[in-house]
């Protein structure tokens, strides 16, 4: 029987195809097993959300950059009015030979960056819950402490980023009036995360919105690029 995160995740995968953004032959089975991931999972003492380990047992690929429409108030401004622009992220790619090799570095990196003293300067148990997955001008994590997830609260979101230019957290906002670590929060979870930049929530919309304008529609091949 198929578990729902993996049938959630190779149904991304193929609607990414089907919009027209990726093709068959950018992707190959991913070699990652769940072994591999429980010795991530004790090296760096977390625990990945299924549907993230779900994800990395998928598909191998090396496209990193990627855009789709986004609200662009915020996800948390998504009715069908809203402006809707092209935003670029970057995803950590997942290379046939060593697939969780870039996973495995953005974890060191982010974990050196906020405990260097220097830096960002905070302990490490501060931090060690947040799973770099990619970058949105600078780290875009997965912040294993939220759980309790409510798309209307954005304070309970998941996805976060970190401005790779701010090492000053308290007053860029990214730590709350509990000394609590949140970051700039982007979606609620990963799951999101793949509704918008894999399966296109926000395509028709878009379109729409291109053609009250008069514009050209947009062109799917352009979004995925190698960085």
């Amino acid at each position: 029987m198929v578990r729902t995160e993996e049938k959630f995740v190779k149904n991304a995968f193929q609607t990414l195809i089907k919009r027209g953004a990726a093709s068959e032959s950018m992707l190959a089975p991913s070699t990652v097993t769940d072994e591999d991931l429980d010795e991530f999972e004790k090296k760096f003492d977390v625990r990945l959300p299924a549907l993230f380990r779900a994800y990395l047992k998928a598909y191998c690929y090396d496209f990193t950059v990627m855009c789709a429409p986004v609200p662009l108030d915020g996800v948390e401004h998504s009715e069908p009015e809203s402006e809707k622009g092209l935003c670029w992220m970057e995803l950590v790619s997942l290379p046939q030979e060593e697939p969780l090799k870039n996973l495995y570095a953005g974890m060191e990196s982010f974990r050196r960056i906020c405990t260097n003293r220097n830096l960002v300067n905070l302990k490490l148990d501060r931090v060690k819950n947040f799973v770099p997955i990619g970058g949105w001008d600078g780290p875009l994590c997965i912040d294993l402490t939220q759980t309790d997830i409510h798309e209307d609260n954005p304070s309970t979101w998941q996805i976060c980023r970190f401005d790779e230019t701010v090492f000053d957290w308290e007053n860029a906002g990214y730590i709350d009036d509990r000394g609590r670590v949140t970051g700039e929060r982007k979606f609620p979870d990963f799951k999101t995360l793949l509704e918008i930049y894999f399966c296109g929530k926000y395509d028709k919309m878009y379109e729409r919105q291109l053609k009250a304008c008069g514009e050209e529609m947009p062109d799917y091949s352009f979004y995925i690029q190698k960085r």
